[in-house]
């Protein structure tokens, strides 16, 4: 049987990242375990160059096995551990989510390459204002102030634009301001997402969709002052973004 493709949902947190998740797994052919954090995975990527390195002269018979080993320690690295989804043998795509995963676009190309695989990914976007809003509403933002958030919010998209620059056609943006504008949520994932990969949507996933694809909405969380929002407006950056992805000048 052949390996199964990989996939990954990125993006900054509170961009709608579980939901594509959530609606991922509920087609048979989609194997996504839960997140892995950025630390744990700085580590497996500097344990797969040392193995790289060290299995030199007997390199046919490690890449037989690298394949394996990477989808595996992403489910036994995962905070959830596999879960249902992961016990898919089948699944003709598997991966994770993992806000910012972009950040690690690099080593995710490179070790996959090393056994002939191309990753597919999902990256999950929302304008900065909701986004912060959304991160202000969670008890557990560790971002002490807007601009700190802002610097990251940036330099997620700009590797965003790197990303679709090196791999256009395997990089999905999945806007979740369109998300919650459209009528029917469940048609649009799984327009967007299963459109993407190329999967026809069974009648049992398709209700199965519509129980996860309601996305939450920006009036759940309190309004940000004039001075956020004014900060949000006069970043570095932002204006960009804004008229890219989200019809903002």
């Amino acid at each position: 049987m052949s390996a199964a493709t990989p996939l990954f949902i990125l993006g900054m947190g509170r961009s709608g990242t579980t939901t594509a998740q959530r609606v991922l797994n509920a087609h048979p052919s989609v194997s996504l375990t839960g997140e892995v954090p950025l630390a744990v995975l700085r580590a497996l990527f500097a344990t797969l160059d040392a193995a790289d390195k060290a299995h030199d002269k007997t390199r046919e018979g490690w890449l037989s096995r690298k394949t394996g080993f990477m989808f595996d320690a992403f489910g036994s690295l995962s905070k959830g551990g596999v879960g249902a989804a992961g016990r898919r043998a089948d699944a003709l795509f598997r991966g994770f989510k993992e806000p910012r995963l972009e950040s690690l676009f690099a080593p995710l190309e490179t070790h996959f390459a090393s056994v002939g695989l191309l990753p597919r990914y999902v990256y999950c976007a929302r304008n900065p204002f909701d986004c912060w809003r959304s991160y202000k509403a969670t008890s557990w933002n560790s971002y002490a102030e807007v601009n700190r958030f802002l610097a990251d919010y940036v330099k997620s998209f700009e590797q965003l634009r790197a990303m679709r620059a090196a791999a256009p056609e395997r990089v999905c943006v999945l806007n979740l301001d369109d998300a919650i504008a459209s009528r029917d949520a469940a048609k649009f994932y799984s327009d967007a997402l299963f459109g993407f990969l190329g999967l026809d949507v069974p009648e049992r996933a398709a209700r199965r969709i519509g129980e996860f694809a309601a996305p939450e909405r920006p009036s759940q969380y309190p309004p940000l002052s004039s001075e956020e929002r004014a900060a949000v407006e006069a970043f570095g950056g932002i204006a960009g973004i804004r008229a890219e992805h989200f019809g903002r000048p």
